[in-house]
């Protein structure tokens, strides 16, 4: 199944628009597992077909669809 390169590139704008470079994420790796880190980029198109997100202590980067965005509990209401 060939990507749908209009999409990826959807994803690519909206995360952009979201999320700045330093959010906190969540990466579910390969093997299951999940780690928490944070953008060191803004996500781009890799090898123009899929979404990507760049990451802290991590080689290469993600597809979105495993990536979300942290919610920081409790912020703004110091």
């Amino acid at each position: 199944m060939k990507p749908d390169y209009k999409y990826q590139e959807k994803l690519v704008r909206e995360w952009n628009e979201k999320h700045p470079v330093g959010t906190p994420v969540i990466v579910r790796k390969d093997d299951q597992t999940e780690i928490r880190t944070v953008t060191t980029h803004e996500a781009t198109m890799l090898g123009g077909h899929t979404a990507v997100a760049w990451l802290k202590d991590i080689s290469g980067c993600y597809s979105l669809d495993r990536v979300r965005a942290v919610v920081e509990q409790g912020k703004g209401s110091e």
